[in-house]
């Protein structure tokens, strides 16, 4: 005798597009990668802040045009690591990702969209090198710069026209994945 349920069928799970790593190195490596993202983040966004409340959105643009780079940069050496902020709609062409890191964020996209939690990722590249992977979510205070350009003061409008002619970075909302950060450990 068959006998047949009236369940729910199951959702199907994400399918990742990059084979990631789990076990003592996924947590090794995750608490070394949230402790350089948080230290990075609070560098930049007190710098970030402070250009904000000294001169509004256009000077803080110009502060990320200006420093941006460099002061990540600082803390790759710091970590012996390469530290990348990436997105599939950058605004500095620096800040577009790789093959790997478009894959990473189409992860996180697909897994944010199928209502699961996001967490950082490590996975490991040809060369054995691990990489630590962790969405950046658009908060409320980032639309003054990456919301609706129709919202943004005019002279925002033209620094970053000035400063970024392809920007990619606009017309985000609250709380969507607006990149990725992207951490290559090199020593291990």
């Amino acid at each position: 005798v068959l006998v047949q349920g009236c369940a729910e069928k199951k959702p199907e799970p994400v399918k990742k597009n990059v084979q990631y790593v789990s076990g003592a190195d996924e947590v090794t490596y995750i608490k070394l990668g949230n402790e350089i993202v948080d230290t990075v983040q609070a560098n930049l966004k007190g710098h970030l802040m402070a250009a904000m409340k000294s001169g509004g959105p256009a000077q803080a643009v110009s502060f990320c045009n200006a420093n941006a780079m460099s002061l990540t940069e600082q803390y790759s050496d710091k970590y012996f690591t390469d530290v990348k902020r990436v997105s599939d709609r950058n605004r500095n062409p620096e800040n577009e990702p790789n093959d790997k890191e478009l894959a990473v964020i189409e992860d996180f996209k697909q897994t944010l969209k199928a209502g699961d939690a996001l967490s950082p990722k490590i996975a490991i590249d040809a060369d054995g090198k691990k990489h630590y992977y962790a969405p950046i979510f658009t908060g409320g205070a980032c639309l003054a710069c990456h919301g609706n350009p129709k919202n943004m003061q005019p002279e925002l409008v033209s620094v970053l026209d000035s400063l970024y002619p392809a920007d990619k970075a606009v017309d985000y909302k609250v709380d969507e994945i607006r990149g990725i950060w992207s951490i290559k450990f090199k020593n291990s």
